[in-house]
């Protein structure tokens, strides 16, 4: 028999890691360079969409399946594109003062390529950019005239007879909020993400309104429209030490090119608010952070009451564990005041931003909304 050849030995453990932290430490300084000299905004909006209506400020975009896009994944599960194959269209609200491309972060974090890849038929709401003359929009445009004219858009666009609503934080409630009034039986389900229902449980947040109500108010309406600047800056405040340590996270972890893109989506969606219309906020304040109308069932929009009793359709509600904004109560009473029966609500890692787009929410958030959205179509009429 032929002499067999030694088996070739491993390089012992600590030249792997040697090797693994030179690889990490060159990746990182080529990585380093390319963030200095990139703005933040290039790696947002990244999938592509036609706008298929328009109505004042608001738009509807439609996406389109992307075929060869083969690196991105839902949750931990490599999946391709394909033509929609689920039976019912989804529609992301946005909440006022952010972009709406909050749900496209990155290419490897988008809640849209996500349900795009689980077959879904996505359409976004994009409320645009008020201006001086839009300050007298209140959130009755939104709830009972946008909101409304982008769903019968997008079961005009689609031919579906029904199709289901995604929303984070305020457009979670947008999407509540017209269910309930419109008593929309079109809506056949519905995901809430850091959406709050009982507004007295928003303790810092209710702190500033219970104490300064008036003052709040009255600055406000000198203002005119609530900048976005005034709206970033206070997001930042309610985590002052993650301001402070995340550019030293971000150099540490300068070799992960994920890590670094989603940065800086982060980055872009803290530096780009968009301006609050001052009677939208006004009656936001008063409405349903004051008064705490919409727990009550007592909220009215184009003339109909939005009970939340009435909401029928399955309902997901997600809410963060450190969340300083939403606290998980105040999301969590969703269950005690919707009348659905089919109701879930899933506490998860991450604050307010971290629930929707931190480091878990593919996981724990985007691909569990995907499949709990899939079971209930399959149960509305079936796969397409």
């Amino acid at each position: 028999m032929p002499p067999t050849s030694p088996t070739p030995r491993k390089p012992p453990r600590v030249l792997r890691r040697l090797e693994r932290t030179a690889v990490r430490a060159l990746t990182g300084f080529v990585n380093g360079i390319e963030w200095w000299q990139r703005d933040p905004t290039d790696v947002v909006n990244q999938s592509r969409y036609d706008v298929v209506a328009q109505r004042g400020l608001s738009s509807v975009r439609r996406y389109r399946p992307q075929v060869h896009d083969d690196d991105l994944r839902i949750g931990t599960e490599l999946v391709h594109y394909e033509a929609p194959r689920q039976a019912l269209p989804v529609l992301l609200i946005p909440p006022l003062m952010v972009q709406p491309w909050i749900y496209d972060l990155a290419p490897r974090r988008s809640l849209v390529r996500t349900l795009l890849r689980a077959g879904f038929d996505v359409y976004l709401l994009d409320f645009g950019a008020p201006g001086k003359d839009d300050e007298r929009l209140t959130l009755d445009d939104y709830v009972a005239d946008w909101v409304p004219a982008a769903i019968d858009a997008v079961l005009r666009t689609s031919g579906a007879p029904a199709l289901g609503l995604v929303g984070y934080c305020m457009g979670g409630l947008f999407a509540l909020m017209h269910t309930a009034a419109a008593q929309d039986a079109r809506v056949a389900a519905l995901v809430t993400i850091g959406a709050p229902v009982d507004a007295h449980k928003m303790s810092l947040l209710q702190f500033f309104v219970r104490h300064g109500h008036k003052e709040i108010e009255a600055i406000s309406k000198r203002l005119g429209n609530v900048p976005g600047a005034v709206s970033a800056t206070a997001f930042r405040l309610t985590s002052p030490l993650k301001a402070v340590t995340r550019y030293s996270d971000l150099f540490v972890n300068l070799w992960n090119d994920d890590y670094v893109a989603g940065f800086d989506g982060v980055t872009a969606w803290t530096s780009q608010f968009v301006d609050y219309p001052g009677d939208a906020f006004r009656q936001l304040l008063a409405e349903f952070m004051k008064d705490n109308k919409l727990k009550q069932g007592t909220m009215t929009f184009g003339g109909h009451t939005a009970d939340l009793g009435r909401i029928r359709c399955p309902v997901l509600a997600f809410a963060g564990r450190t969340d300083q904004i939403v606290p998980p109560d105040a999301a969590r009473e969703l269950l005690a005041v919707i009348g659905s029966e089919d109701k879930t609500f899933r506490e998860v890692t991450g604050g307010h931003m971290g629930v929707m787009a931190g480091r878990d929410a593919p996981n724990h958030v985007w691909a569990v909304a995907a499949q709990w959205l899939g079971e209930r179509v399959a149960l509305a009429g079936g796969a397409g």
